[in-house]
């Protein structure tokens, strides 16, 4: 048996490294996709442009060729040849430019749809090789555990690999979509920069302050992943104007009203309960945003000497608690519940469908700044 399991880990081990090798080529692809659709795109509205001037000219030159016809006497043999070669001079440049256009068009058409077929094999990948890791963690996990209650403790174990793998996929995704595609885009522009400096200086101009914009955007994203991943002011500003400054970005960053109520009589002294508390929010809100369908959300957070006492309200659509419960779709709640109880804090939920939900907890404060989860 043991045998038996470990060719399967293998196996498996093998399958997830040729997925992820698909998902890199396919990123590596999906980045000269959009490159080349930039490219194409700036040298189409360029031969656009060009096509345009190219027909004012060829009317222009047609009109000469009719005023010549209706006044042939009053012109002479030379300006009579100048002017239909000039005429089928600016109609050749026309013919062609209008094929490059054509031509451009088609592979701009053709280059979107690579993108959203590379993009299709992207999230595929991402998908089957996150099934993958948990199907791998999972088996390698069980190896040895007993019967008992293996079944419950298996299928929490389940949700909690599969919350991580997920977890490093969004990070991942976040890097990719976010941060990486503005530096190979900076990359670009400055190599595009260094040839136009001195020909164009005005357009150098343009190019710098666009770069400029990039670099800004690059360090917003890059410090909203590592805010997400650690909130480095819960060390300098504390737990309050932390939660504070979360709830305000959701709130610019969603169609969500939140009304707060914050309140602090006493510290807490122990780092890891503030930053528990603060994934509790976090998770709470996160939970809101994906599933709720609200528009106004009232939270409390009041810490005294004796209490944490955290209530978040929504007007959402509720829903049937048990159902989410026995169901893989509640690992929010489970993830809720667990850190609640880790803390040694009680856990409430009041919903009803198309009713909204109250979430209600309450953690022991633990003014000594020792362990939390101790009997």
């Amino acid at each position: 048996m043991d045998e038996i399991i470990h060719k399967t880990v293998n196996s498996i081990e093998d399958g997830k490294k040729e997925i992820f090798e698909i998902s890199e080529k396919s990123r590596r692809e999906f980045s000269n996709y959009t490159q080349e659709l930039h490219n194409i795109k700036t040298k189409l509205a360029l031969t656009i442009n060009e096509v345009d001037k190219l027909e004012i000219r060829s009317k222009m030159a047609r009109n000469m060729i009719a005023t010549i016809s209706s006044h042939f006497d009053e012109f002479t043999e030379k300006d009579i040849k100048e002017a239909y070669e000039l005429a089928q001079k600016v109609q050749v440049e026309l013919s062609l430019k209008r094929k490059e256009e054509k031509a451009l068009n088609e592979r701009r058409n053709e280059l979107e749809r690579l993108l959203s077929n590379t993009q299709d094999v992207i999230h595929k990948s991402e998908a089957l090789e996150t099934k993958v890791s948990v199907a791998l963690e999972y088996l390698t996990s069980s190896i040895n555990e007993q019967i008992g209650d293996q079944i419950l403790r298996k299928d929490v174990n389940y949700r909690i690999i599969e919350a991580q793998e997920n977890e490093k996929k969004r990070i991942s995704r976040d890097m990719h979509d976010g941060p990486a595609q503005y530096l190979a885009n900076i990359i670009y522009k400055s190599e595009y920069l260094s040839k136009i400096i001195e020909t164009s200086p005005s357009k150098a101009r343009k190019e710098i302050a666009e770069i400029q914009e990039d670099i800004r955007t690059t360090l917003k994203d890059i410090r909203r992943i590592i805010y997400d991943l650690m909130p480095m002011s819960l060390d300098d500003l504390g737990l309050i104007p932390t939660v504070k400054r979360l709830i305000t970005d959701i709130g610019d960053n969603n169609d969500i009203e939140i009304v707060t109520f914050m309140e602090s009589k006493e510290e807490i002294l122990d780092n890891m309960v503030n930053l528990m508390i603060f994934r509790i929010v976090q998770e709470s809100f996160t939970n809101i945003l994906k599933h709720a369908n609200a528009k106004h959300v009232k939270f409390s957070l009041i810490i005294n000497h004796e209490m944490i006492a955290l209530e978040i309200e929504d007007d959402g659509i509720g829903f049937d608690l048990q159902s989410a419960l026995d169901s893989r779709k509640g690992f929010g709640l489970y993830n809720l519940r667990e850190r609640v109880e880790l803390l040694n804090g009680n856990f409430n939920i009041i919903t009803r469908d198309r009713m909204g939900t109250k979430i209600i907890i309450q953690i022991p404060n633990n003014k000594s700044g020792g362990k939390h989860g101790e009997g």
